[in-house]
């Protein structure tokens, strides 16, 4: 069984329509099996003289192993959701979690690092191999193995009540998101979302055997009433509806209420941060990211709140006229989005007409173009090779007639189609102890709706914007030069590093020029008219206030709830005095967002300002461009020499400066000089990458 098992297959690339249910749990099993034996070996030949061959990199082909298959499995659970395999992956993840952690709790092998990196030809090690050293030693601290016995045992039991705490957390927030519905039977409530929105409400209806149309709490829903819904308190019962949730006021709250839940977690990690030798959680988050404190944070968010006042209060006058003219007695958050989308809108912009110049298939197209131009890398389409489903399309990462790497575009949702996107790396790069090569594999994958014969899928602005984000992402896995797995892939990246690389593609969508560019009308392949795109990016930057208040606000309580742990004020009391510092259409004293929001459980947590911080180094980095040409190759291969290349090898500040000039950088750290331009007309868990309101 195990010599036909194709999860085992050490192929170039996975065999993905072989893998069965049936195959997972024994390959498991035997890769563990096989890694034990593996480790035992490693220990025993290096005791007395580690080295880097036989030590780092023996361990590495042992971890690679580990997460390249389940990685495997994630990309395949997007196809495969039926129980037996849904069954055979939560036992391979019990089993990965369980060896994993005995790999971070192993004292010897902790041991065999410390005494190689001490050792007198460690001293002559070059910076990528003293960076790897540097991260694996941080992981076995941040294990708790430099502590006592007493200590590690207390640290062990509080990382363990943590994450089944994040676990509830989340589960919480997906039951009280699934128990709230409304049943409408009067079409008039519904006055002003679109017939395709109201054909999926009353198929919810009727799935639920009632006449009518039902509406729920997910995303796309939420979103389209928020902007559409001309029913005022219609508007305001699904506002109120969505964060409330997880609290008192929200569904079952007896059962789902996340206040004790995050107040245990907020302690936990605390007491995690004090044993690890740090002051509090945030400063223990801080560590790998360019920010040197937690005051440098503070400030920085403070200074992006002070310079947006002017635009607060251009805005918000705004929104008061126009409230007068609709006949709303008070503004109020559930009419903030409404209004704004009526002044987007004034400027006579059909957003269904611009989408039909962003078909997807061309994007794609383009985005081979870009990365030809700007990077000199070309992306070839292979058409003979091994899927997990029909839509999944690979392309060979080529320089020079050499592969460099693989990427895989899935496009598609199966079973939601709003229009995420996200990144899985497969593989990072490295190369064997015996000098092989090992590429680097990532997949972009989407919930896009495909459309049909007639039409393919057309992308928004918002949606063009978040796939060319991710293919950032793609790039910087895909286009390193490292060779070893702990600095070559972006999964062990600070979130600063990763976010920009993405964030600095962004800012090209922000362009008039390059939307030309990337446009063809897919009926007549024309390229978007010059004016049309004007308008576009103007409503992109129409009333977007909002959102950046709420951006700074979250990203303030993110790391401001961390901080000040055990000051005596509750989650909430840290929100409200937040809420009235940013003062800008303030969110109402009785809610809590952040009861159900996925930043308080992510791997992000205490950093999601770094998404900001990022951003705003990212519009600096992108005025090269903008002096020296939009596709300017020269500039393009000096961006990639900077931020691809190095890996994690590097800091962000140091890629800047070699990018930028150690002179210009001095001046923007920390980073002030401008604001991330951001499009709020989708909700604000967008504006901060892959971060949801809602789980």
């Amino acid at each position: 069984m195990l010599d036909t098992n194709p999860l085992l297959n050490t192929s170039v690339l996975p065999p993905f329509s072989m893998i069965r249910a049936e195959h997972l749990v024994p390959a498991v099993e035997h890769i563990i099996a096989k890694s034990q034996t593996t480790v035992a070996g490693i220990i025993a030949s290096q005791t007395s003289f580690p080295t880097w061959d036989d030590l780092v990199l023996a361990m590495d082909e042992v971890k690679a192993q580990l997460e390249e298959t389940i990685q495997i499995i994630d990309v395949l659970s997007t196809v495969h959701t039926h129980k037996a395999w849904a069954d055979a992956v939560t036992l391979c993840g019990g089993l990965m979690t369980q060896y994993k952690g005995q790999l971070a709790q192993n004292t010897t092998l902790y041991a065999l690092y410390q005494a190689l990196a001490n050792s007198p030809i460690a001293a002559l090690f070059n910076s990528a191999r003293k960076r790897v050293l540097e991260k694996i030693l941080l992981e076995y601290r941040h294990a708790g193995l430099h502590l006592g016995p007493v200590h590690l045992e207390r640290l062990r039991e509080l990382k363990e009540q943590t994450g089944l705490l994040e676990q509830t957390f989340s589960a919480h927030v997906q039951q009280a998101t699934q128990a709230w519905g409304k049943h409408i039977e009067n079409e008039l409530l519904l006055a002003g979302l679109a017939a395709p929105l109201k054909q999926r409400l009353a198929s919810a209806a009727q799935h639920k055997n009632l006449t009518g149309w039902w509406l729920t709490l997910d995303d796309e829903v939420f979103h389209d009433v928020m902007l559409y819904a001309q029913n005022r308190p219609l508007r305001e019962e699904v506002w109120i509806a969505r964060y409330t949730l997880a609290t008192v006021l929200g569904p079952q709250p007896e059962q789902l209420n996340n206040d004790e839940v995050l107040t245990r977690l907020l302690s936990n990690r605390h007491q995690i941060a004090r044993l690890l030798g740090h002051e509090h959680f945030a400063q223990l988050a801080l560590q790998g990211q360019m920010a040197s404190s937690t005051d440098e944070v503070m400030n920085f968010l403070r200074h992006e709140l002070e310079s947006q006042r002017a635009t607060f209060t251009l805005e918000r006058a705004q929104l008061e006229a126009l409230m007068v003219e609709y006949d709303i007695p008070q503004l109020e958050p559930w009419d903030y989005e409404y209004l704004a989308q009526i002044l987007r809108q004034a400027d006579g912009v059909s957003q269904d007409a611009l989408n039909a110049y962003f078909p997807l298939p061309t994007v794609v197209e383009r985005l081979v173009q870009f990365t030809r131009r700007l990077f000199g890398v070309e992306l070839v389409e292979q058409t003979q090779f091994d899927r997990w489903h029909p839509d999944v399309r690979l392309y060979e990462v080529m320089e020079h007639q050499q592969i460099l790497g693989y990427l895989f575009i899935d496009p598609y949702g199966r079973q939601e189609t709003d229009g995420a996107v996200e990144v899985l790396t497969l593989r990072n790069r490295r190369m064997t102890a015996e000098g092989r090569p090992r590429l680097p594999i990532a997949v972009l994958s989407g919930r896009f709706a495909k459309g049909d014969g007639e039409q393919p899928c057309l992308l928004s602005h918002t949606q063009l914007r978040r796939l060319v984000h991710e293919f950032g992402h793609c790039l910087q896995h895909l286009l390193t030069g490292q060779g070893y797995r702990d600095i070559s892939g972006i999964g062990g990246m600070s979130p600063d590093a990763i976010e920009f690389a993405s964030q600095i593609m962004e800012q090209w969508c922000f362009s008039d020029e390059f939307l030309v560019w990337m446009s063809a009308h897919y009926q007549t392949q024309e390229a978007m008219p010059a004016d049309a795109a004007q308008r576009l990016t103007r409503v992109v930057h129409t009333q977007t206030s909002w959102a950046t208040a709420n951006v700074l606000l979250l990203m303030l309580f993110d790391i401001e709830v961390h901080r000040t742990q055990g000051d005596g004020r509750s989650p909430h009391e840290v929100f409200d005095a937040l809420n009235t510092e940013v003062g800008h259409l303030k969110w109402p004293h009785d809610v809590s967002p952040f009861n159900s929001n996925g930043l308080m459980t992510s791997p992000h947590v205490a950093r999601g300002y770094s998404y900001k911080w990022s951003g705003v180094l990212a519009s600096q980095a992108f005025e090269q461009f903008s002096r020296r040409g939009l596709f300017d190759a020269e500039t393009g291969l000096a961006f990639r020499d900077a931020f691809f290349t190095y890996g994690d090898a590097r800091s962000l500040r140091d890629s800047m400066e070699a990018f930028m000039g150690a002179d210009k950088v001095d001046r923007f750290f920390p980073p002030s000089a401008a604001l991330l331009r951001v499009d709020n007309t989708r909700d604000v868990a967008t504006l901060i990458g892959q971060l949801t309101t809602s789980q």
